[in-house]
């Protein structure tokens, strides 16, 4: 028997030792030839834009200037400059300056322009051409909150935006409305503080968690590679397992009321706080008599939506249309991004944010529309 325990003991401490060693080789490895691997939850969240929480939208960005840097994946070397008002962009001034034209642009995510770097996002780009082509007394104000639906636009455009004085505001909004559609409840109901959502990759799970993260890059990495699959992370970050693939007879049709509302209210605040409003259809991926390749497929969270193909569609002519009949019966300026871009593969990344090239395309075609009206208000 103790010939039998001497040999269990020997056989434990040498798988012991050897899985000891296997683990020590690995931390040196990582150490050695892994980029990033000191990167914890932690100090993944410190880099991330920080939110607040307010009445009239889910959340906004922090008052607090900011410089967001992401070290890897699919943001490596993004860099996003967020402003001690909590938009995205150098600082402006309050009260506005006396012959400043501002303009300001609402929308989500496809407005603060995720795809670019510090001061490329597309809202800028117009900026900076405007003031090229002579418009030296321009400035443009991204108001883009990743996220945000068009409700949510006029939501900070009312209780916010208009302390800024601007002269002109735009209104892009589509994709974020859409994920509310296939409820069956109100807005009221649905459109709840995102704040307090658990995270795995820039939250610990525990005190034991901590600790290993910060001592151990190994286990940072094994832990970052485990949740990338487990949480299944696409376009919008995080998402349940199962895809949905629903046609658009599946969506609340209060939806679509609720979309032409919220224009419909943009344009009457914009025209009661002495600003000129301007509606724009979402530019997108998908596009109608488009074919759907393997490859385009995989750029669009279809899930995000509940929606197939065809239903994706099909909503978004629906809103396209809602927008410029709004547009028409209150006699609003109009910039159709849609029929200009939509379905462009060099355009887009995925569903509706765009690559470099079509934060340039989407940026002067703005640019163009402004220029026409700047030069029409001169010659009056």
């Amino acid at each position: 028997m103790l010939t039998v325990s001497r040999k269990n003991l020997f056989l434990f401490v040498a798988i012991s030792m050897s899985v000891g060693l296997l683990l020590l080789l690995g931390e040196i490895g990582v150490r050695l030839f892994v980029e990033n691997g000191d990167i914890t939850p932690e100090v993944l969240k410190n880099r991330s834009i920080q939110y607040e929480p307010v009445v009239f939208a889910r959340h906004a960005f922090k008052q607090e200037a900011r410089i967001v840097n992401y070290p890897f994946g699919k943001k490596k070397d993004l860099v996003w400059e967020i402003n001690e008002k909590g938009y995205r962009g150098p600082n402006f001034e309050v009260p506005k300056p006396k012959g400043l034209i501002r303009i300001m642009v609402f929308g989500g995510s496809s407005v603060f322009d995720t795809k670019s770097t510090r001061g490329e996002d597309w809202p800028h780009r117009i900026e900076e051409r405007l003031k090229k082509i002579g418009f030296a007394n321009i400035e443009v104000i991204n108001a883009g909150v990743i996220g945000h639906t068009a409700l949510e636009s006029v939501g900070r455009l009312f209780s916010e935006g208009f302390v800024f004085e601007p002269d002109y505001v735009l209104i892009y909004n589509a994709w974020n409305d859409i994920k509310y559609f296939s409820s069956s409840q109100t807005v009221l109901r649905t459109l709840q503080p995102a704040l307090q959502g658990f995270d795995p990759r820039i939250h610990n799970t525990s005190v034991i968690d901590r600790w290993f993260c910060e001592w151990s890059h190994l286990y940072t990495v094994l832990r970052r590679i485990y949740y990338k699959t487990k949480m299944k992370i696409g376009n919008e970050g995080l998402r349940e397992a199962e895809d949905k693939q629903n046609s658009i007879a599946t969506l609340n049709p209060n939806g679509f009321r609720q979309y032409q509302l919220a224009m419909e209210m943009f344009v009457d605040l914009a025209r009661n706080i002495g600003a000129e409003p301007i509606l724009m259809t979402q530019a997108r991926l998908v596009a109608k008599g488009q074919m759907l390749t393997p490859e385009r497929a995989k750029r669009v969270d279809y899930h995000h939506v509940g929606l197939s193909h065809e239903g994706l569609v099909e909503t978004f002519d629906r809103l396209d249309v809602i927008v410029r009949r709004v547009a028409e019966e209150k006699d609003v300026s109009l910039i159709d991004a849609s029929a200009k871009l939509s379905g462009q593969d060099w355009a887009f990344d995925d569903h509706v944010h765009v690559v470099p090239k079509g934060s340039d395309a989407l940026g002067q075609l703005v640019t163009d529309h402004f220029q026409a009206i700047l030069r029409k208000s001169e010659a009056q």
